[in-house]
C-alpha cells in the first residue's frame, strides 16, 4: 500500500509539472501587460488674500490649505500568449502561413509549407520512383499515367495521340484531334485533304502533280521558259495577245474590238488638242505645246500684252484694246482719264497740276485754298455764284450783296447782317436796307440807332417827341444831348448776358445755340464762317434772319427751302457792368466767411467740451464702484481672517 500511494503522488506531481512546463516550451510566450488602478494623495495650494493693518493699509497676505486629489497609478504584470507567429490558444499555439499552402501540404511552422508523405517540391507534386515516358504524368505517388488525348492500347505501350476521325490520304494523327500531311504534303486553305508540294511554285496555268513536279493545264504548253502558255489556233493582231486558250485580248493600256482587234493605246485624260501616242503618253497636236499638263497654242511674237488663243494667233489681253494704225494693245479705261492717261487696265495717272480725287477723277490743284470759290484749272480758282475776288487777291471770295449793305456787312450772296442798332427795312434780302432802330420816335424820324429827330414843331422832351409852342434851338440841342447820354448809360447798366441781336446785325462775334426753355449751358460760341479758322461757325448759306425775334434760324443741312430741321441761335453780348471798388468787393466776402468761421468754432467747442464732461463722469462713477467693491470684499476677508 505505501507503494502504491508513492506511485499515485509521483504521477500526481508529473502531471502537474507537463501542465506547468507546456505553456512555457510549446510556442507560448511571456509578455508585459499594463494594468491601471487608481490611489489617493495629500496635496497643499497656496490662496491670496487681504488684510488691512492700521499702518500699513491694504496688503496681500497668503495661507496654506491641504486637500486630497486622486491620481491613476500604472502596473505591469507578465501574461502568457502564442508566440510570434503563431495563434490559438495557449494550450494548443499552432503556426500561421500568410499564403494557403498547395493540395497535399501543410504549416509546419510559421510561413513555412510541407508536402505531405509521397509528395515533393513547392506545389507538392506525387512523386514517382522511375521517370515516366512520352505523353506520360505522375498521375499518384508511384503510378504514370497518359495525358489527356493519349492511351495505350497495353500496359506497356508507349501513349499515343487519339484522333476521333480519321485521317485522309498522305496524313497521319499527330496531336490528339489533329491530322498532319506526310513530308512533300500539305493542306491547302481550311481544307483538310494533303496535296504535293512544289518547291519553287508551279508557274501560272500550270499545278503540282506530285511533290516537286509540275506539269501545264490542259489547253496550255510549255515555252521552254518553265511557263505555260495558252493556245490559240489562229495569230492575234497587233498590241494583242493569246490570254486563254482559243481567246485573243488587246494588251494591258490598249483596247479595240471584240476578239482581240484593232487595239488602240488608252490615255485616262489627254488635254484638249492632245493625242494619246502610248497607253498613258499624251503629245501635243501640231502647233501646240505642252505648258502646265495643257496642250496651249504657240505664237512667234506676241507683245506682253496680248496671249496667243490659237497657233500664231495674238490676241489682247483683258483690259486692253487693239487701236491705232498698227492695232497695238493699249490699256483700257472705261470711263475714260479726263485731264490724265490710262496708264494700266482701269487705272488712270493724273496730268501735271491735277491729283486724283476720291472719285477717281483727275481734279486741278491749287497751292492756296479757294476760300467761296473752287479750283477749276491747276493754281486758278473760281469765284462761287454770289461772290467775287477780293481786292489784289485771286483765291479769296467775298459774297455780293446787291442792296450795297450799307450800316451792314454782307455774310452771304444777299444776306446783310446790320450793325448793333440797324435793322432791315425789309424782309426781301435782295432789296433791304439797313436802318437806325430807336425805341421811341414818334412824330420824329430816326437818324442813328436810338437816335431821334423830331419833325418840325415838336421837341424832345425826356426822350420823347412833344408838341410845343416855341423852339428853343438851344434847349432842344441840349434835351437831345441829355437824352443821347440818358441812352448810353442805361445800354452799359443793361445786366443780360444773352440778348436778341437785333435784326441779326454783322456786329455779332459769337452766337449760342437757343431753344424755347433759354440758351444752352452747354453750347459753344458759334463763329461767322469767314475762314477755315472760325470751328465751331456757322454757313449763312443755310442761315436766315427772323426779323420779329432778331433770332439767326439756320438748317442742320444745305436745302434751300428751310423745311428740314432748324436750330435757332442768339447773339451773346458781355454786358458792361459798373466795376466795384476793392473795399465792395471784399466787405460782403470776407463778413460771410467771418460768420462761417464762427458758426464752425461755436460747434467745435461744444463737442469738445460735450466729450470732456462724458470722459469725466465715466472715470467718477468707475472710481466709485471699484471703491465699494473694494470695501465689501476687505470686509469679507476679515471675517475670514477672524
Amino acid at each position: 500500500m505505501p507503494h502504491i500511494q508513492c506511485l499515485w503522488v509521483c504521477l500526481v506531481f508529473l502531471m502537474l509539472l507537463v501542465d506547468f512546463i507546456q505553456p512555457m516550451w510549446l510556442n507560448v510566450c511571456s509578455r508585459p501587460h499594463v494594468i491601471t488602478h487608481k490611489k489617493y494623495v495629500e496635496r497643499s495650494k497656496v490662496i491670496p488674500y487681504q488684510h488691512r493693518s492700521w499702518w500699513s493699509g491694504w496688503q496681500t497676505k497668503y495661507r496654506t490649505e491641504y486637500y486630497t486629489d486622486e491620481e491613476t497609478a500604472y502596473m505591469t504584470v507578465m501574461r502568457p500568449r502564442c508566440c510570434e507567429g503563431y495563434e490559438g490558444s495557449v494550450d494548443n499555439c499552432k503556426p500561421v502561413c500568410s499564403q494557403q499552402c498547395p493540395q497535399h501540404g501543410f504549416c509546419s511552422s510559421p510561413n513555412t509549407c510541407s508536402c505531405n508523405t509521397g509528395y515533393s517540391g513547392l506545389d507538392c507534386h506525387p512523386v514517382c520512383p522511375t521517370e515516366c515516358g512520352k505523353n506520360e504524368f505522375c498521375d499518384r505517388p508511384g503510378v504514370c499515367s497518359c495525358l489527356n488525348g493519349y492511351s495505350r492500347t497495353s500496359p506497356s505501350d508507349n501513349c499515343l495521340p487519339v484522333c476521333e476521325e480519321e485521317c485522309g490520304h498522305h496524313s497521319f494523327c499527330s496531336e490528339p484531334g489533329q491530322c498532319e500531311c506526310e513530308p512533300g504534303y500539305e493542306k491547302l486553305g481550311n481544307g483538310t485533304a494533303c496535296h504535293p508540294v512544289c518547291s519553287p511554285e508551279c508557274a501560272e496555268n500550270a499545278r503540282c502533280q506530285e511533290p516537286q513536279v509540275c506539269t501545264c493545264l490542259d489547253g496550255y504548253e510549255d515555252d521552254s521558259n518553265g511557263n505555260c502558255s495558252p493556245i490559240c489556233q489562229k495569230n492575234c493582231g497587233q498590241n494583242s495577245r493569246c490570254v486563254r486558250p482559243g481567246v485573243c485580248e488587246c494588251e494591258n493600256g490598249y483596247t479595240g474590238d471584240d476578239g482581240g482587234t484593232n487595239c488602240q493605246p488608252v490615255c485616262s485624260t489627254c488635254p484638249e488638242n492632245g493625242l494619246c501616242l502610248s497607253p498613258g503618253v499624251c503629245v501635243c497636236k501640231p502647233g501646240y505645246v505642252m505648258r502646265n499638263d495643257l496642250c496651249q497654242p504657240h505664237c512667234e511674237n506676241c507683245s506682253d500684252s496680248e496671249h496667243c488663243v490659237a497657233p500664231n494667233q495674238c490676241e489682247c489681253l483683258p483690259g486692253f484694246e487693239s487701236s491705232g494704225a498698227d492695232q497695238e494693245c493699249k490699256p483700257k479705261c472705261s470711263k475714260g482719264c479726263t485731264n490724265g492717261f490710262c496708264f494700266a487696265p482701269e487705272t488712270c495717272v493724273c496730268s501735271i497740276g491735277y491729283q486724283m480725287g476720291p472719285n477717281q477723277v483727275c481734279e486741278p490743284q491749287c497751292s492756296l485754298n479757294c476760300v467761296h470759290g473752287k479750283c477749276t484749272s491747276p493754281e486758278t480758282c473760281t469765284c462761287d455764284p454770289g461772290y467775287r475776288f477780293k481786292d489784289n487777291s485771286h483765291h479769296e471770295c467775298d459774297p455780293i450783296c446787291d442792296s450795297g449793305c450799307s450800316n451792314g456787312e454782307c455774310m452771304a450772296p444777299n444776306i446783310c447782317i446790320c450793325h448793333g442798332g440797324y435793322q432791315p427795312n425789309s424782309t426781301n434780302p435782295v432789296t433791304s436796307m439797313c436802318q437806325p432802330v430807336c425805341e421811341d420816335c414818334q412824330f420824329g424820324d430816326c437818324v442813328a440807332p436810338n437816335v431821334c429827330e423830331c419833325s418840325v414843331g415838336y421837341a424832345n422832351i425826356n426822350g420823347v417827341c412833344e408838341l410845343q409852342t416855341t423852339t428853343d434851338s438851344h434847349e432842344y440841342s441840349t434835351t437831345t444831348a441829355e437824352f443821347q447820354t440818358s441812352t448810353a448809360e442805361a445800354e452799359i447798366q443793361t445786366p443780360t448776358s444773352e440778348v436778341p441781336h437785333l435784326n441779326c446785325t454783322a456786329g455779332c462775334m459769337c452766337w449760342i445755340e437757343y431753344d424755347g426753355m433759354g440758351t444752352f449751358n452747354t453750347a459753344k460760341c458759334a463763329k461767322i464762317c469767314a475762314d477755315p479758322q472760325d470751328k465751331p461757325c456757322l454757313n449763312l448759306d443755310n442761315c436766315h434772319c427772323d426779323l420779329s425775334s432778331g433770332q439767326l434760324v439756320c438748317q442742320e443741312d444745305s436745302d434751300a427751302d428751310y423745311s428740314g430741321e432748324n436750330s435757332r441761335y442768339v447773339c451773346h453780348i458781355l454786358p458792361a457792368k459798373r466795376a466795384r471798388s476793392e473795399a465792395e468787393v471784399r466787405i460782403p466776402d470776407r463778413t460771410e466767411s467771418s460768420a462761417k468761421f464762427m458758426i464752425i468754432i461755436g460747434s467745435c467747442a461744444g463737442m469738445i467740451l460735450g466729450v470732456a464732461a462724458t470722459i469725466i463722469g465715466t472715470k467718477y462713477y468707475r472710481r466709485s464702484t471699484s471703491r465699494q467693491n473694494f470695501e465689501a470684499e476687505q470686509a469679507i476677508y476679515e471675517c475670514d481672517f477672524e
